[in-house]
């Protein structure tokens, strides 16, 4: 299960922008604060919020859809 998740996470960061892709990393792998992230990367911190939010957004839809084609799949 884990190589499955490691590879939709794999895939999802593959289609973000390089901006994106680096406030992610900094939120989720050095723990940084949307402040610190805004002032590394000169955003306002209102637009590091919504890029993130937008990230969120699209990994919880595609870890839906992952769901759902798991369950038809067993059921077939």
């Amino acid at each position: 299960m884990l190589g499955k998740d490691a590879e939709l996470v794999r895939q999802l960061a593959s289609g973000l922008d390089r901006t994106d892709r680096l406030m992610v990393a900094l939120r989720y792998t050095e723990e940084l604060e949307v402040a610190e992230i805004a002032s590394l990367i000169d955003l306002e911190p209102s637009e590091v919020e919504f890029r993130l939010d937008s990230v969120r957004v699209k990994v919880a839809r595609a870890h839906a859809a992952r769901v759902v084609s798991e369950g038809a799949r067993r059921s077939a």
